[in-house]
């Protein structure tokens, strides 16, 4: 299984950033980092947000802050290994999944332990 590359959408977050409601969200979140920047919760928010917008890399690096801060936050491993894969860098994609693997089965999370799985498996067939 390959993932596919990433459509259009996904990738000019400047188009889709003129969207009045994604640029509300992406400035409220931005303020949330900037009030609080050594806390997990804002960074994943902004994380999220840029990831919905189609920021992929700036978005793993707000997953991957909210992670330093915060190592159990299972879902900032797990989005930034879906960002990483998606931009390419299947190294970090591996590292992040294999976190979020771990910290899924800890945690006791079936849903995000599929997803870990699946992504560990298309970073496999990348690799073949």
């Amino acid at each position: 299984m390959s993932p596919a590359a990433p459509d259009a959408s996904m990738t000019p977050a400047v188009a889709r950033s003129n969207d009045p409601v994604v640029q509300a969200r992406l400035d409220r979140a931005r303020a949330l980092v900037e009030r609080f920047p050594d806390r997990a919760p804002p960074h994943f928010s902004l994380g999220r947000a840029l990831h919905d917008a189609g920021a992929l890399a700036e978005a793993v690096d707000h997953y991957r802050r909210a992670a330093a801060l915060q190592p159990d936050l299972m879902m900032a491993h797990l989005h930034a290994a879906e960002c990483a894969l998606a931009l390419g860098d299947a190294s970090l994609a591996r590292s992040a999944a294999e976190a979020a693997q771990r910290l899924a089965r800890q945690q006791g999370h079936s849903g995000p332990l599929a997803e870990a799985t699946d992504l560990l498996e298309a970073i496999d067939d990348l690799d073949a």
